[in-house]
């Protein structure tokens, strides 16, 4: 399921992983550094799967709108592959 949100106020980014955990966002107007991690942004959408609702353009929609300042980011969600292609799990004693 997911969900739009409308007139979402700016976070940054540790906000945004402590407040949708086990959630993946869709993070509109980012702002930062050009060529670094974001620093602040806007949850647009919060879903329980990668891009749900995607049929309907929404993404699209919100990548044209905000000019390219888009991420969608997985919040600590279970066997979710990073972008290294390993899987995320706790190593006890490290």
């Amino acid at each position: 399921m997911y969900k739009i949100l409308e007139n979402g106020e700016r976070l940054t980014i540790d906000e945004i992983w402590e407040k949708y955990r086990g959630k993946w966002v869709y993070v509109v107007d980012l702002h930062g550094p050009p060529f670094g991690w974001f620093e602040s942004g806007i949850v647009a959408v919060v879903a329980d799967e990668e891009l749900e609702g995607r049929e309907t353009g929404l993404y699209r929609r919100l990548e044209i709108e905000y000019n390219g300042r888009v991420i969608g980011l997985p919040i600590n969600l279970p066997d979710e592959i990073n972008v290294f292609g390993f899987t995320e799990g706790s190593v006890d004693g490290l």
